[in-house]
């Protein structure tokens, strides 16, 4: 199914009694939608993924395809699981469903449904996807059946939970630490963690060391191609600043193109210029944003506590001048001097 048949499909996630375990039916028919339920999907900001039992993508709604980095349809016809999640993911989640049910689950595109199958409510379960340039995507999809008008499954829909629509306090609490656009930290967020990092710095001996990243010449690309474009640069090179630093460090979105990361808990200065070079050489890959595939260059200062300063804003001050220096057009790292003192 192409994406302008998407009027045709979708059975909303079902509240009737679930289907028995017998293998689903191939059937192809699917019930007509609305103008209203269409226009919700097509404009929903999350991702919205159609899957027939072969487990092949029928549709994907606009954003999911700007989120993943491909065109309208790009994907409709390929196998979801071989394309954007990989074996690893789903040999973890079988895994995960057999010690859950007490027996055996392969580790295929059942997976997503299996917990349907046997009338257990699916929560929405955490995925990393794939991103057309290779980057990771992490995310959550809640998967629920399509149905014909007999009520048997035909397909399932997976959706990935839009933030704004959830009204939940922790959901409240994500918006307000985490920035819209690419899903970061807020700047008030590694202020606090900045602060909580020296001072146990300070007591343990250890280094903690601040990056300013930028990507050079990011207002000439969103001139050129556009600031949808511009975000859609944002939302990657966040996915992949996120993806190599460590689980302890922390990534937060600037102004313009400019990101900046705390790394913690180091011992010497070296070991923040070497994660700050893979940091560069990753941020430093080819981007497809759909309209082309656009080469990036990617600058980096590097500071540290204690040599640069004790609070955030010094040792920021002194990587933006660090960053100034490299002047490349491949780009580059350096690291802040120290004090003649």
């Amino acid at each position: 199914m192409s994406a302008p048949d998407a009027r045709r499909t979708l059975a909303a996630m079902d509240p009737r009694p679930p289907a028995p375990l017998n293998p689903w039916p191939s059937t192809a028919a699917w019930l007509a939608l609305g103008e209203v339920q269409s226009l919700l999907l097509e404009s929903y900001t999350g991702a919205v993924f159609c899957l027939g039992l072969d487990g092949r993508i029928d549709w994907l709604n606009p954003a999911g395809s700007r989120r993943l980095g491909h065109g309208p349809g790009e994907l409709v016809g390929h196998d979801f699981c071989d394309c954007l999640l990989g074996r690893d993911q789903l040999e973890r989640r079988a895994k995960e469903l057999a010690e859950e049910l007490g027996e055996p689950v392969a580790a295929g595109f059942g997976v997503l449904g299996e917990r349907l199958r046997r009338g257990i409510p699916s929560d929405a379960h955490g995925w990393v996807l794939r991103h057309k340039d290779g980057s990771p995507q992490p995310t959550r999809l809640a998967v629920g059946a399509l149905r014909d008008r007999a009520g048997e499954i035909i397909g399932l829909i997976a959706i990935e939970p839009a933030p704004f629509f959830a009204a939940d306090d922790d959901a409240r609490l994500h918006l307000t630490h985490h920035d819209g656009l690419t899903g970061l930290p807020t700047r008030a967020v590694l202020a606090d963690r900045a602060e909580m990092a020296i001072q146990r710095s300070a007591r343990q001996h250890s280094l903690v060391s601040t990056l300013l990243v930028e990507i050079a010449g990011f207002e000439d690309l969103c001139k050129q191609y556009g600031y949808s474009v511009g975000d859609d640069l944002l939302r990657a090179t966040a996915s992949r600043l996120h993806f190599e630093l460590r689980k302890t460090d922390t990534a937060v979105r600037m102004d313009g193109g400019q990101f900046a990361a705390l790394l913690v808990d180091l011992h010497t200065a070296e070991e923040a210029r070497l994660i700050a070079a893979k940091v560069q050489q990753a941020l430093s890959a080819k981007v497809n944003v759909g309209v082309a595939i656009l080469p990036l260059t990617v600058r980096i200062g590097v500071a540290w506590f204690p040599a640069h300063g004790d609070q955030l804003l010094p040792l920021l001050q002194a990587a933006d001048g660090a960053l100034q220096g490299v002047t490349g057009e491949r780009g580059g790292v350096a690291c802040a001097p120290l004090s003649a003192n």
